[in-house]
């Protein structure tokens, strides 16, 4: 059996269609939604907030009680990587206190949080919340899951980065029983310098009104245009390789993409998963079926068949020396057309470096202190 964990977009036909696959696929199933009020909130999360669907507490609470009638539960995404401190004053506690006290009011009995304190104050605290620590816990081997479970998580979501890593995927779901987790959509270059700069960016932007910095966004996106390689190592998950996960009893997939459910199809998404086959734009899939750029590239999915063999029959297969290996290039080439993706990436580098704020915000700097001195 498959159990899916998916961005809550708040639409109860959404949930419709979940049931709907729920009934068609009979070793599969949606179990989870996942979400976060935006109004009037005072706690951030993985997320900016200016792009994830806007929703206040009466919202929230009319959605889960509607998924559960379908036997659908709700996880309250609490994982902000940074609380600036709150966590450790009386005030900060009281606070959190009264924040959570209100969600358990309106039905809200599972938390996703990155914070090790966090966990630790609601575990010793009177709630009976069920509580998953976050993938932002960089749970990266089996002593860092023992070590979360040892703290109070009943589950975990590891680190995208090893995803390709079986072996140590084995051990952690040997060491931690089987409420493991793994995130399927991945987006995320591998080895991404500004990844836990860009959550700690996240978690402080909380203001509904805000937009949010581009800086990491662009940083991301002129990652991926430095050649079509770099889309093979996003430690994503085919459809077609979640047999792969299955035989060393990974059962808990999540979706991620709450910045896409809105004007995306999480449904699709989800389908193409249960029923392991999709033959389109690997991109799109990733995606959830949302036009996130301009610059979306072509990437034949069905093209990229046999690509994970290597990673799961060999241990170490990678080293995270690309420049010395070429595999992802050699698969790239395969399934994506690159001069086609290379007059993409022409007019990705001319935009970007044409509404980079953050150098523009430099070159002012630096052009005033001339002026001034």
């Amino acid at each position: 059996m498959k159990y899916f964990n998916v961005p809550a977009d708040f639409k109860n036909n959404t949930i419709d269609q979940y049931d709907k696959l729920n009934d068609t696929y009979k070793d599969s199933r949606v179990t989870e939604i996942y979400g976060q009020i935006t109004v009037e909130n005072i706690f951030g999360s993985g997320r900016p907030c200016d792009m994830i669907p806007k929703v206040n507490m009466n919202t929230l609470e009319k959605h889960i009680k509607y998924a559960r009638q379908k036997n659908i539960d709700f996880s309250y995404t609490l994982n902000a990587t940074c609380l600036g401190n709150k966590e450790f004053t009386e005030e900060g506690m009281a606070q959190i206190g009264s924040f959570l006290d209100r969600l358990y009011e309106i039905g809200v009995t599972s938390l996703t949080i990155a914070i090790p304190s966090l966990i630790e104050f609601v575990k010793l605290s009177k709630y009976k919340f069920t509580l998953k620590a976050s993938t932002l816990c960089n749970i990266i081997n089996a002593n860092k899951a023992m070590g979360y479970k040892n703290l109070g998580a009943d589950r975990i979501v590891v680190h995208e980065s090893i995803n390709r890593d079986f072996s140590t995927l084995k051990n952690i779901r040997e060491t931690f029983g089987e409420r493991v987790e793994i995130i399927v959509n991945v987006i995320c270059h591998k080895n991404c310098i500004f990844r836990p700069f860009h959550q700690n960016q996240g978690s402080h932007d909380i203001d509904i009104d805000c937009t949010s910095t581009r800086y990491y966004p662009h940083r991301c996106m002129m990652k991926r245009i430095e050649g079509i390689e770099n889309y093979l190592q996003m430690n994503w998950v085919r459809p077609e390789d979640i047999k792969y996960y299955t035989d060393i009893g990974i059962k808990y997939f999540k979706v991620q993409g709450r910045h896409t459910v809105e004007r995306g199809n999480p449904a699709k998404t989800i389908e193409c998963y249960m029923k392991e086959s999709f033959d389109g734009n690997l991109l799109d899939l990733l995606d959830n079926f949302s036009n996130t750029t301009a610059f979306k590239i072509h990437i034949d999915n069905k093209k990229l068949d046999g690509y994970i063999d290597p990673f799961y029959k060999n241990p170490n297969f990678c080293k995270n020396y690309c420049q010395q290996c070429g595999y992802c290039v050699k698969y790239a080439k395969k399934s994506i057309d690159s001069q086609k993706a290379e007059d993409i990436f022409r007019g990705a580098r001319a935009f970007y470096g044409e509404f980079d704020q953050y150098n523009k915000m430099i070159e002012n700097y630096n052009r005033d202190k001339q002026l001034q001195g």
